[in-house]
């Protein structure tokens, strides 16, 4: 049996996108040391995607130079074959942020990265023809596990402007908690994922925590609705703190618009 599944979503992205493929990767949280590198390359070139976007969360929030080397050799075998564009998630924020004192280590990553990563920090990119995608990066504040502040349209928009209304509109967003914001601004897709699938996944019931600690979170996986905005969440690829996966299997999603 395959180490990665491909989850697959068929998304109307209007003619104009029609037969293009995505692939989304995030929370590879160095999985397994990099072991699954091989299966998740295969993976992604098994679905054919145009572009390549990674959520966040490619590497931890304390990891040393060496602990990044997994990451830094799948984005790299990536950028070789296909366009690749980064947003970041918490854990890189942290080590921007030198919240463990390893901050040091953040020039080294990116130097060791291959050029050719795009990176979508409070920015976009026409990434196809028609499709605009956001990367939005939020402070520390935003993930806090009890009292946090709300992500709003209007904030939205100061940090990445009005989307273009002419194109579709992805925005990578790392923490699926603010759909309602996500929506306001604009987004046609939110493509997501933090919470590792709730980590044990139970029948009906779905994944049991939040990394805010919350039991059986509301935006927890799979394909969400808020207005005129859909929202894909992934489990992600690894885990950092509590190693755990239970009926949770790592995967990477294929965008398929029809």
């Amino acid at each position: 049996m395959s180490q990665i599944r491909i989850k697959k979503y068929e998304i109307d992205g209007g003619e104009k996108l029609s037969g293009r493929r995505i692939v989304f990767i995030s929370d590879f949280h160095e999985a397994k040391e990099g072991a699954l590198n091989d299966a998740i390359i295969s993976a992604v070139e098994e679905a054919r995607p145009d572009v390549v976007l990674l959520g966040g969360d490619m590497i931890n929030g304390r990891d040393e130079y060496d602990d990044m080397e997994p990451a830094i050799s799948l984005i790299n075998n990536l950028a070789e074959i296909y366009p690749v564009y980064y947003s970041y998630g918490n854990h890189e924020r942290k080590i921007i942020k030198n919240i463990y004192g390893n901050g040091s280590v953040w020039e080294q990553y990116l130097s060791a990265l291959d050029k050719r990563v795009r990176f979508l920090v409070n920015c976009h990119e026409e990434v196809l023809d028609y499709l605009d995608v956001y990367g939005v990066d939020i402070p520390l504040s935003y993930y806090k596990r009890i009292k946090y502040p709300k992500l709003t349209g209007d904030k939205l928009t100061k940090v990445l402007g009005q989307r273009d209304s002419s194109k579709y509109t992805i925005l990578l967003g790392h923490t699926p908690d603010f759909i309602k914001g996500y929506s306001e601004w604009g987004a046609e897709l939110v493509l997501a994922g933090h919470y590792h699938g709730g980590l044990v996944r139970l029948p009906v019931l779905g994944g049991m925590i939040s990394p805010r600690l919350h039991p059986f979170p509301k935006y927890d996986y799979g394909l969400y609705k808020k207005d005129d905005t859909q929202m894909i969440v992934t489990n992600g690829i690894g885990q950092h703190s509590i190693k755990i996966r239970f009926n949770n299997k790592s995967e990477i999603v294929v965008v398929c618009f029809k």
